[in-house]
């Protein structure tokens, strides 16, 4: 009965969240060891960290709150990943009307918070402040990859954000993943709020189980040739954001600072030194 299959979905939906801790948790990725080539210019990095909408059902009187930029009711959701494409933090539940900046500062200052070492970094998009913790392209340049078709940089800024966006681009791939393997995030459901921020986060579990045990994955295959012919527009210019907190070790603001900044342009510099170098041997 419909009963019954309502009742054994909850029961598999609690007993996945029991064990969700186990496949989603926070770990640093040794970058320097790292096979690809992408990654060795970006040494200090954990990962990359995104929001993505995914549609919700609320009431009528919620809706205003979830409605997104776009006009669809969603819930923002702050999806962190490694190299590997395994999600290391995710956070569901936010109105869809919040901004992904608004989401990150949420996920620094909660008790479950995102850990950000002092001296480690996220790759993020021109959306987010380039600040110390996060690492952003800039602005005003050519960044996403297909921009870059049958095209060379030309400069250290131009540089930096092609190989900024090839590393970059897990986050892309692993949310695309997500969303073609479970129909479910790719249309509101009958459920409760509640519920259907339980259902997300099992699904984001689910992927790292898959990950973990499912070597050659045709579904990652797939999302790989969408991303190469997506083209997308998600340069904007926000307001520098911060938040505040007590612990030492760990980032905890969203704050741009010269020093940061520096650190940006002197690797985007050696970067374009070196490509010079090989070019002219070439």
């Amino acid at each position: 009965s419909m009963e019954t299959i309502s009742r054994q979905f909850k029961n598999v939906l609690r007993a996945i969240m029991k064990v969700s801790k186990e496949y989603l948790k926070f770990h640093e990725y040794n970058i320097e060891s790292s096979v690809e080539n992408k990654w060795r210019w970006f040494k200090n990095s954990i990962g990359a960290l995104d929001g993505i909408h995914i549609p919700v059902t609320v009431s009528a009187e919620d809706r205003p709150r979830y409605r997104n930029r776009k006009g669809d009711i969603s819930t923002n959701v702050l999806g962190v990943c490694g190299p590997d494409l395994r999600f290391i933090y995710v956070l569901p539940g936010w109105e869809g009307s919040a901004g992904d900046s608004q989401v990150l500062r949420d996920a620094l200052r909660r008790q479950n918070c995102l850990h950000i070492p002092n001296g480690k970094y996220f790759l993020v998009d021109a959306g987010y402040t380039n600040g110390p913790g996060f690492l952003a392209p800039y602005r005003g340049t050519r960044y996403h990859l297909n921009e870059w078709i049958r095209n060379t940089p030309q400069n250290y800024k131009e540089l930096f954000n092609l190989r900024h966006a090839s590393a970059r681009n897990v986050i892309e791939r692993s949310f695309g993943v997500l969303k073609k393997r479970w129909s479910i995030l790719r249309t509101p459901s009958f459920f409760d709020i509640k519920t259907q921020i339980r259902i997300i986060n099992a699904c984001f579990m689910l992927h790292n189980f898959i990950r973990d045990e499912q070597h050659s994955d045709p579904i990652l295959e797939a999302q790989d040739l969408e991303l190469l012919s997506v083209v997308d527009n998600e340069l904007i210019n926000q307001q520098m954001e911060r938040v505040t907190n007590n612990i030492e070790d760990e980032v905890t603001t969203i704050q741009a600072t010269e020093e940061w900044t520096r650190f940006r342009d002197t690797l985007a510099m050696n970067m374009f030194a070196t490509y010079q170098i090989r070019r002219n041997f070439d």
